[in-house]
This record gives structure tokens, sequence and C-alpha cells, in this order.
């Protein structure tokens, strides 16, 4: 009779497991049509965030010059003392410079800050420079795997990285 009881017992397990499965499936088909709107939307907006700021770049922000610097970095000293010295003077006049330890202080509807959160994205952000061209796509230099190998006595990738990042600043 126990033997019985824990075969029934399975069994009903088993076709319970089956129904919630059938229902699940439906109700993701029933409902596909929805989330996939939604992720077309997502989607499509990003693109028109990322094609309407291109625009502004290019037709406003760079100006007459042929290229134009976003250069975020913040108080660290792994890295602070050496971007004052060695990175920030050898930069472009027209270059903009904002320090993500005042981020708090950063104003939301500033191009700058706006393309920082932008292009820079969720990883290795700061240090980080992003180099915007007239009619080009921008080119983000990150310094922060640098930055850290250079504070376990491996500064080769940061000399290599910061030369080509002036280099490119430089003309």
């Amino acid at each position: 009779m126990t033997r019985f009881l824990e075969v029934n017992a399975n069994s009903s397990i088993h076709s319970s497991s089956k129904i919630r499965s059938a229902i699940l499936l439906t109700v993701v088909v029933l409902t596909a049509p929805l989330w996939l709107a939604l992720v077309v939307t997502v989607l499509l907006a990003r693109l028109f965030q990322v094609v309407a700021l291109y625009a502004l770049v290019w037709a406003w922000w760079i100006g007459w010059a042929r290229r134009r610097v976003l250069f975020v970095y913040s108080d660290s000293p792994n890295w602070k003392e050496h971007i004052e010295a060695n990175i920030l003077p050898k930069l472009p006049p027209n270059t903009v410079v904002l320090n993500w330890s005042h981020r708090l202080s950063w104003p939301k509807f500033n191009l700058s800050v706006i393309l920082f959160r932008c292009f820079a994205g969720e990883r290795e952000f700061n240090p980080i420079a992003l180099v915007f061209e007239r009619f080009d796509l921008v080119e983000r230099y990150r310094f922060w795997q640098p930055f850290r190998d250079a504070k376990h006595g491996r500064s080769e990738a940061l000399h290599a990285l910061e030369a080509r990042f002036l280099k490119h600043t430089a003309g």
C-alpha cells in the first residue's frame, strides 16, 4: 500500500510539472508579440540615441576642430598624480575633463556627461579617454587595466596606451 502511494505521489508530481511547463510555454508564446515589440522598441531607442549623439557631436560639440577629447578620471591614488602630471597637460585645449570622484555635482543634462554615460560602457570606464572625430566613430582608450598592471610592476601596457592615445590626440 505504501509503495502504491509513493508511485501515485511521484506520478502526480510528474503530471503537475508537465502542466506547469505547458502553461509556461503557452504564456511565453502568447506574450511573445508584446515582449518582442518591447525588445525592438528598446533597441531602436538606443540606436536613435547613439545616432542623435553622433549628430550633435559632429555638428556642434567638436566645433571647427578636427577632433575633441573627453577624458574622465578620478582622485584614485593609483593614477591621479600620474594623469595630472603626464597626460592632462599634453591634451588639446578643447579637451573636456571630468572627475569621476565629483560625479554627484555633474549636471544631468550636460552633453559631455551624456556622451560619457553613453559611450564609456559599464566596464573599465575610469580612467577613460573618448576621442571624437568628425564623421568617425568614437575611439575609446581604457586606462583602468594598464594602471592596475603598473601598480603590480608591469608598466609597459600603460606607457604603450598613453603613447598611442597622445599620438592620436596630437594629430
